[in-house]
């Protein structure tokens, strides 16, 4: 008979996985501590995730996931690039208020040279990134000499940055609203025309 899995279980791997990588870092977070955390054996995890590099990266793409499926949806819905952006700022400040840990584990990651994203990220955070920038140099929002890689040294970095300086309470511990996005999406439109 096949083991049933505990959804409750999975979601508190999951929980204490964010918690620890924030807390101690991609290196500093072992499987033993997130175990711990969540209350479950470590057999157990290992049942789930073949290593910590696994757990973490099926996290850290679901999450990258979710707010890339935004930017399509917001690609279609909106014709210029700034109003993609501060939708997506509108997003990811919502989750720096109501989950400052998630927020804070995306931007960390995004920063840790020891954390290698899968090879499906690697191919895919390009694409949502080429199609951004082409509607940008559509729009003349966007310098036709600014490419992919410059592109993305400010846009998520700059939104995400932000989101999760606040989440940290380093310069405020004001919630952040639609008009801090309408002023980050504008940050970010400045810096790439």
């Amino acid at each position: 008979m096949a083991k049933s899995i505990d959804e409750t279980k999975l979601q508190r791997i999951k929980e204490a996985t964010i918690e620890m990588v924030v807390s101690k870092g991609y290196g500093g977070a072992s499987v033993s501590s997130i175990a711990k955390k969540a209350q479950v054996a470590d057999g157990y995890l290992y049942r789930h995730y073949p290593s910590k590099a696994a757990l973490v990266q099926s996290l850290y793409h679901s999450n990258i996931e979710y707010f890339r499926n935004l930017i399509f949806k917001y690609m279609e819905e909106y014709d210029t690039l700034e109003a993609v952006i501060y939708h997506f700022c509108v997003e990811i400040f919502n989750l720096a208020n109501d989950n400052p840990s998630r927020a804070k584990f995306i931007n960390m990651l995004m920063n840790d040279y020891t954390f290698l994203m899968s090879k499906e990220m690697v191919l895919k955070i390009p694409e949502s990134s080429k199609r951004m920038v082409e509607r940008g140099y559509n729009t003349g929002e966007i310098q036709k000499d600014i490419n992919v890689e410059m592109f993305n040294a400010v846009f998520p970095a700059i939104p995400i940055q932000y989101a999760s300086a606040r989440a940290t309470e380093v310069f405020s511990k004001e919630r952040l609203t639609e008009s801090d996005a309408k002023i980050v999406a504008r940050l970010v439109i400045k810096a790439l025309s």
